[in-house]
């Protein structure tokens, strides 16, 4: 259940899904009560989203887990231009590390958009049945 708790493309499709089938309860009906109810599930979606490193890491995870120190090996050294460069080659848990790290920060983005949307339709979601 972890794991499906920190997947960003999980916790969007289960949110769709959500809003999808609360739409199709609600057609032809005045007050769109499962549409607004939907909201408060697209807004938990965001904040787990927004928290990603904390689920994964736990308490190591407040604040974010930025990769700041990777250990790796130079595998070569270009020294030919005006500017030396290396090339550095990283074992699979600093690639791991990194990769995450990437993913954190692309489900905070996504999360963020989602706890707004979230309030959006928890607040005014019912009203959306007038409209239509």
């Amino acid at each position: 259940m972890r794991k499906a708790l920190q997947h960003p493309g999980f916790l969007l499709i289960f949110s769709i899904l959500a809003v999808g089938l609360s739409i199709h309860a609600d057609l032809g009906k005045l007050s769109w009560a499962w549409f607004q109810r939907s909201g408060a599930i697209v807004t938990l979606a965001g904040a787990l989203l927004g928290y990603r490193s904390i689920i994964r890491l736990g308490r190591h995870g407040v604040g974010g887990a930025s990769v700041h120190v990777a250990m790796g090996k130079i595998v070569s050294v270009d020294d030919s231009a005006s500017i030396q460069t290396a090339k550095v080659k990283f074992d699979e848990e600093a690639m791991e590390r990194f990769r995450q790290d990437v993913l954190d920060k692309v489900a905070g983005y996504l999360g963020a958009w989602m706890i707004i949307l979230g309030t959006a339709i928890w607040a005014y979601g019912d009203l959306l049945g007038q409209v239509f």
